[in-house]
C-alpha cells in the first residue's frame, strides 16, 4: 500500500506467530446459527469476516481474540476481535507485540492481501513455512530508515492507526460524497467496513 512514509518489507514470520487451531470443528457435526449464539465459527469463506455463523461448543477449544484467521488454501484473512472456533485449514496469526487492534488490522490486512494476491486459490504452497516467508510492506519510523534490518519497534504503528482513523472520519462526515479517494483508500475503506460490520458498526 502506498504511503508518504518510508516503507520496508517484513516477512509474515517477523510479525506473527503462526499456529494451528486448538480443534478443527467439522460443520457437519454441529448446529451453526445465523445469529449470535455462542461464539463465531470461522471458516475459509471470503464473506462476513470469515464467519460462517455461530456455534455453541466446548470453550476450551476457543482460539484467542485479537488475532487474525488465515484460510490456508484460500489466503482469506480476517481480524477476529472475539474468541472464535474454526473449521478446517485455518491458521491463527498472533502479532508478536501488543499493537494489534481493529485499525492496525485494517492496515495490515490490506498490505498482506496484496502480497498474497499472486498465489492461486488452493495452492499447496500455503503451508506454515511458505506463509511465514511471504513479504509485505509497512511504514517505518523516520529514525529507522538507515537500518539494514527493521524489527517490530521500527514500524510506524501510530501512522497506521492515524491513517485509518482519518478515513473513518471522512466516512462519517461526508459519506464519501466530497472526498476523492485513491485506489488504496477504497481498499482500506472496504476492509474497514467488513470488519466494522461485524463489531457493531461505526
Amino acid at each position: 500500500m502506498k504511503t508518504n512514509r518510508q516503507q520496508r518489507a517484513f516477512c509474515m514470520d517477523d510479525l506473527f506467530t503462526i499456529e494451528t487451531p486448538k480443534l478443527r470443528i467439522n460443520a457437519n457435526t454441529i448446529t451453526v446459527y445465523d445469529y449470535p449464539k455462542g461464539y463465531p465459527y470461522v471458516v475459509r469463506t471470503s464473506q462476513n469476516n470469515g464467519i460462517r455463523g455461530y456455534i455453541e461448543f466446548d470453550e476450551k477449544y476457543l482460539n484467542p481474540a485479537n488475532t487474525i484467521s488465515f484460510g490456508q488454501d484460500t489466503a482469506t484473512m480476517f481480524y477476529q476481535e472475539r474468541p472464535y472456533f474454526t473449521g478446517d485449514k485455518i491458521k491463527i496469526l498472533t502479532l508478536k507485540c501488543d499493537k494489534l487492534n481493529h485499525r492496525t488490522a485494517v492496515y495490515l490486512l490490506t498490505s498482506m492481501r496484496k502480497a498474497f494476491s499472486l498465489f492461486a486459490w488452493g495452492q499447496s504452497k500455503f503451508n506454515v513455512t511458505a506463509i511465514g516467508e511471504v513479504k509485505f510492506y509497512l511504514p517505518i519510523l523516520c529514525d529507522s530508515e538507515s537500518k539494514n534490518k527493521c524489527n517490530l519497534d521500527d514500524i510506524d504503528w501510530d501512522y497506521m492507526q492515524d491513517r485509518i482513523r482519518e478515513l473513518e472520519l471522512y466516512l462519517k462526515a461526508t459519506g464519501l460524497s466530497s472526498y476523492v479517494l485513491t485506489d488504496e483508500d477504497r481498499t482500506i475503506i472496504e476492509k474497514y467496513r467488513n470488519i466494522s460490520k461485524n463489531f457493531g458498526g461505526y
